[in-house]
């Protein structure tokens, strides 16, 4: 009986009462909190880090009141070193604020790997394995040898080096390959072609890279990058052959009617 009457007194309700109020308040300072802690409803732009220096990244990331760690690094030797080359979240994504942005920076110094073993396999082995391991072709240097395209020995900055050596990735390296007897090169056509695509094609066919020249319509870089060769010396010819590691001089230009009257002049050339 007592409690039956405790449950209808004026105090049971004021004591319920009172445990509703502190039971929602306490709900409402824990929903206060966890929002003001996430940042809900907040959004900030992540800036564009592209291409910064680390200096330079760190303050537009504080400025923007987010968070940064260096989550990788690769070495790209056409960029300055220890620039931003990747982030993540990328460039203008909304995230909340003190969000940790991922960067990836260039290496100060290129990584250095085991250098492959080269002599004795053919310049075509020799090109491929050098690709593969992140090297780059440089001169091709051809000596008196009985087997064509054998590679006697590599060299790099004028010096020869051999298997195991630690050297930078993505340097150029030399090759010096026997001149076999009364070899002679096809020389390639080049009209129409971009410079890395006429690159690959001279080396592949066993010669240099000459002189390379641009012509007035090339202003910049990206006019370079999308200029095609108009003339090339050794013009490609059925029957025009030439003595290993020649050179090979290209003049390029971004003006359509010089190559489309080039590439007119090689066909007349082939049809006579």
């Amino acid at each position: 009986m007592r409690l039956k009457q405790f449950f209808k007194s004026k105090s049971f309700y004021k004591h319920l009462g009172l445990s509703i109020i502190i039971g929602a308040a306490l709900i409402w300072i824990t929903l206060q909190s966890l929002s003001f802690y996430t940042n809900h409803g907040e959004e900030i732009q992540v800036p564009n880090l592209y291409n910064l220096s680390i200096d330079e990244g760190k303050s537009l990331i504080e400025e923007n009141k987010l968070r940064y760690t260096i989550y990788d690094s690769v070495y790209n030797s056409k960029l300055p070193a220890g620039c931003i080359l990747d982030q993540s979240p990328k460039a203008n994504a909304l995230v909340k604020r003190n969000r940790t942005i991922f960067l990836t920076i260039n290496s100060l110094k290129p990584e250095q790997v085991r250098f492959p073993n080269l002599v004795d396999n053919s310049f075509r082995q020799a090109y491929e394995i050098l690709i593969t391991n992140g090297f780059k072709i440089g001169k091709l240097d051809y000596v008196d040898y009985d087997y064509y395209n054998l590679v006697l020995y590599p060299k790099f900055g004028g010096d020869s080096i051999k298997h195991g050596d630690l050297i930078d990735k993505g340097s150029r390296i030399d090759l010096v390959l026997g001149k076999g007897k009364n070899i002679r090169i096809q020389t390639p056509e080049l009209i129409g072609k971009n410079y890395d695509d006429s690159k690959e094609r001279i080396i592949l066919s066993s010669l240099n890279i000459g002189r390379v020249s641009f012509d007035s319509s090339v202003l910049n870089l990206s006019d370079s990058l999308n200029a095609q060769v108009y003339q090339q010396s050794h013009a490609y010819e059925e029957n025009s052959k030439i003595a290993p590691g020649s050179r090979i001089n290209l003049w390029l230009t971004t003006d359509s009617i010089k190559i489309k009257d080039a590439k007119a002049y090689i066909k007349n050339q082939l049809l006579k």
